[in-house]
């Protein structure tokens, strides 16, 4: 038995013996499904339901039911938005993988759900206090035990990590049509500001034009010449690069992979192994095993800490073909105060120590 395994048997002891109600925060690529296996052998469930925020992770849960050998017939899967469909049945288990992600809305729903369901597990990776406060507020469910990261480095269980931060401002040169507006994306962001700051003063909804505001972000130009510089100085390195939209992906001039791609084959190749760099939009962050890489580039995050802390956790899981097998993880972030507070609060969950800025 490995140190991880004795570790996912801990932590389900944990949760049996402690009313069988309650939240594992155990970091992610830790295993938190052989560890829920590891529950559900001792107690025999005949009905599941097991909720998740998008079917990729279902896959997981099916992949690793099959390497187990574990027969999944009785489970009810389904995702956290049709959650709302199952609030009047009952289960013997109630499983909530990443819970930190449930909307507003699905707190809603899952409340009435734990009216009628006994043992509830909550799975998560990463949270935050304030998520933590809800979750025991809106739904009585507490936190039971945590594994954080620099516990796993320490013991071996994942790999251990250098996060490289790099601070562009936003582009002021080129002149980019904004819905007939011609400005640099520095003055789009900069106005939106402004219209943000009345709007809130006279009490009015900003909620659209903060999602504006983030696809200037998500789009920029500053931060996608900061990624090809990356790139153009290490041709040799195998770099796996994620970013936000597909229009940045492709005009980084290397392979990408994203839905509006058709260029599968090309992507399965490099997870295989072969070519240097690849470009991916929302896919290829969970549920792929990639030969070796050298370094992964994070081009884009959101106002949620706890995504990006997750996204970086998974960057930790891949292999890497380094002196010291250390994970290196490139951050593209504007120097606007906007995105470095999302990036503040995301990096409180590792080592201040293994962060540098360049």
């Amino acid at each position: 038995m490995t140190l991880r395994d004795k570790r996912q048997q801990e932590f389900a002891d944990v949760w049996l013996n402690h009313g069988k109600f309650g939240i594992l925060n155990l970091c992610p690529r830790f295993g938190k499904i052989r560890t829920t296996i590891n529950i559900l052998k001792k107690l025999k469930p005949k009905t599941l339901l097991i909720a998740y925020p998008d079917n990729k992770i279902k896959e997981s849960w099916q992949d690793d039911f099959r390497a187990c050998n574990y027969t999944d017939g009785f489970i009810t899967y389904t995702t956290h938005l049709s959650l709302h469909k199952y609030k009047e049945e009952s289960f013997d288990i109630v499983v909530l993988d990443e819970i930190h992600l449930l909307s507003e809305a699905q707190i809603e729903a899952t409340k009435e759900l734990i009216d009628n369901n006994e043992h509830v597990l909550g799975l998560t990776g990463t949270m935050t206090d304030w998520t933590k406060r809800t979750l025991f507020d809106e739904l009585g469910l507490s936190v039971l035990a945590e594994y954080p990261i620099e516990q796993a480095v320490k013991e071996g269980v994942i790999v251990d990590y250098e996060i490289h931060v790099i601070k562009v401002p936003l582009d002021n040169i080129t002149v980019n049509d904004y819905k007939g507006k011609k400005r640099t994306e520095k003055k789009q962001f900069d106005n939106y500001g402004w219209v943000i700051d009345q709007m809130e003063r006279q009490g009015k909804n900003t909620m659209f034009l903060r999602l504006g505001r983030m696809r200037i972000i998500q789009s920029s130009l500053a931060k996608l010449n900061a990624t090809k510089r990356i790139l153009q100085n290490n041709p040799d390195d195998r770099i796996l690069v994620f970013c936000g939209v597909t229009k940045t992906a492709d005009a980084l001039g290397i392979p990408s992979y994203h839905s509006k791609s058709s260029e599968k084959q090309m992507f399965e190749d490099f997870a295989s192994g072969k070519g240097n760099h690849m470009a991916v939009v929302k896919i290829g962050n969970t549920g792929v095993t990639y030969k070796p890489l050298n370094k992964v580039i994070i081009n884009y995050f959101d106002s949620n800490a706890e995504n990006l802390a997750q996204k970086i956790n998974r960057c930790m899981a891949m292999e890497y073909d380094t002196p010291d097998k250390k994970a290196q993880i490139y951050i593209i972030s504007s120097d606007e105060s906007v995105e470095l507070k999302w990036l503040k609060k995301a990096l409180e969950f590792f080592d201040k120590d293994k962060i540098k800025y360049v």
